[in-house]
């Protein structure tokens, strides 16, 4: 029965989202991203760019083209299979612009995890905790990527406000929020997954990833997304900030 209900809920994701059952046979398409985008969208109407840190095969950026079609995508993803996967997904949507390398707070190569299931690739280490729960992320080999700071690389992005930038980067979106902090004036909200339990070795966790953000200009809006174990237990969650207003200051 489990099953039954799991298709009947992304067939209703799917239908409700506007995108249609069709939408479902596409490459690339994600029930996830696609559910994420709908609860975004009721407090975000409109968006003129969005950074797409973790780009993954372009889950999160089909979806994204379909909320937000009027939206340039600059969409960021290191792993070479995985990026020419995301290259295929996306070469008929003219609005998204594809990068091979990570975004971090430095300028060079990363010692980079890549994992089996490429979702749980990252530049810190698979914790044990997440091997046991999920086993199937076991598995990884190091190689090397090309990380830049999106400080530098604003001159080859084309920014039209209001500007999302969305981090699905495995526990090291506080790297990528560091290497942005001269570009954080001009993104209006925030997206990204934290975690609640240590799913890779070192990463900061919610609390310290809520006031982080919040030190940095941007204040909560609402969860949009979330993770459960087989035990229902909340292991990850994807957050929505927007940054504060002058009036809004204290």
């Amino acid at each position: 029965m489990s099953i039954i209900f799991k298709i009947a809920d992304t067939v209703k994701v799917f239908l409700s989202s506007g995108r249609g059952f069709g939408s479902l046979l596409e490459k690339g398409a994600s029930v996830a991203s696609t559910r994420i985008l709908h609860n975004c969208r009721h407090y975000i109407p409109t968006l003129g760019a969005i950074i797409d840190a973790g780009a993954n095969q372009g889950q999160f950026a089909m979806a994204a083209a379909h909320f937000y079609p009027r939206a340039r995508i600059h969409s960021f993803e290191p792993l070479p299979h995985v990026f020419a996967l995301l290259q295929r997904n996306t070469r008929r949507l003219s609005n998204i612009s594809t990068y091979n390398m990570a975004l971090g707070n430095c300028n060079g190569t990363l010692e980079f995890h890549s994992n089996a299931y490429s979702h749980a690739s990252s530049a810190l280490n698979v914790s044990a905790l997440q091997k046991n729960m999920l086993p199937k992320t076991a598995t990884t080999r190091q190689i090397e990527v090309p990380v830049q700071r999106l400080d530098d690389l604003l001159h080859r992005l084309t920014f039209i406000p209001p500007v999302l930038l969305k981090m699905d980067v495995q526990g090291f979106e506080k790297e990528v929020l560091k290497g942005a902090i001269k570009s954080l004036w001009q993104i209006d909200y925030l997206l990204f997954e934290t975690s609640f339990v240590q799913m890779y070795d070192g990463e900061p966790l919610f609390d310290e990833m809520h006031h982080f953000v919040k030190e940095l200009g941007f204040e909560f809006i609402a969860p949009v997304g979330f993770l459960q174990s087989e035990k229902l237990q909340i292991l990850q969650m994807d957050l929505l900030y927007k940054r504060k207003t002058h009036e809004n200051c204290s």
